[in-house]
């Protein structure tokens, strides 16, 4: 047993020996509007912040987590959002300002570097907890995927990351109303975020 427990620290030592910390993340705004026949049927804003921290443990393989949340506002009973979607809201629920919460750890590997260009994929799970003003049911929901991306490194300490695509299986409740699917794309999957390593 003591053998055992040696091997573990020195194991975890020889990673953290190697380790890098990163912090970034995504911080995003949207607002729409929806028009039937030229009338304005509803008005609705989503922001986004999705903050991250990670190790790097060596030249192939990153290890993290995202903490963060979303907040979306829409006016109207028609207004349905692309991010809708995503937070398994319905159009009964256009009208209620949302609030999801979002856990996401995950593993980077980083297959190709070229130059100032690293070529990755993400794999991992994610939480998200969502709350509706003045509705009695809040949702859960949960992906589970990959996520290819691509980082440029500014400078030794500073890159810009780009997610595009997904592979992946989500499901979603809220009240008695599930939503299991699965995807596969890269159209609707773009996101764009910026790292800090110390």
């Amino acid at each position: 047993m003591k053998k055992m427990i040696l091997a573990a620290l020195v194991a975890v030592a020889s990673l953290s020996a190697n380790a890098q910390v990163w912090v970034g993340g995504e911080v995003g705004f949207s607002a729409g509007k929806t028009t039937f026949d030229g009338d304005k049927q509803g008005t609705g804003a989503n922001f986004s912040f999705l903050p991250e921290i990670g190790y790097t443990l060596n030249d192939k393989f990153d290890i993290a987590v995202g903490i963060g949340f979303t907040h979306f506002n829409g006016n109207g009973d028609a207004y349905l959002s692309f991010n809708d979607k995503d937070d398994y809201s319905i159009g009964a629920l256009a009208d209620a300002n949302r609030n999801t919460f979002i856990l996401n750890p995950y593993v980077r590997y980083k297959f190709v570097k070229s130059g100032d260009f690293t070529f990755f994929v993400d794999g991992g799970f994610a939480y998200k907890y969502i709350h509706y003003s003045g509705i009695e049911d809040n949702g859960n929901a949960w992906e589970l995927g990959f996520k290819p991306g691509i980082a440029y490194g500014l400078s030794d300490k500073v890159s810009l990351v780009a997610h595009v695509g997904k592979l992946g299986y989500d499901f979603g409740k809220v009240g008695d109303t599930k939503t299991n699917e699965f995807s596969i794309g890269l159209a609707n999957n773009i996101s764009f975020g910026a790292y800090v390593s110390f």
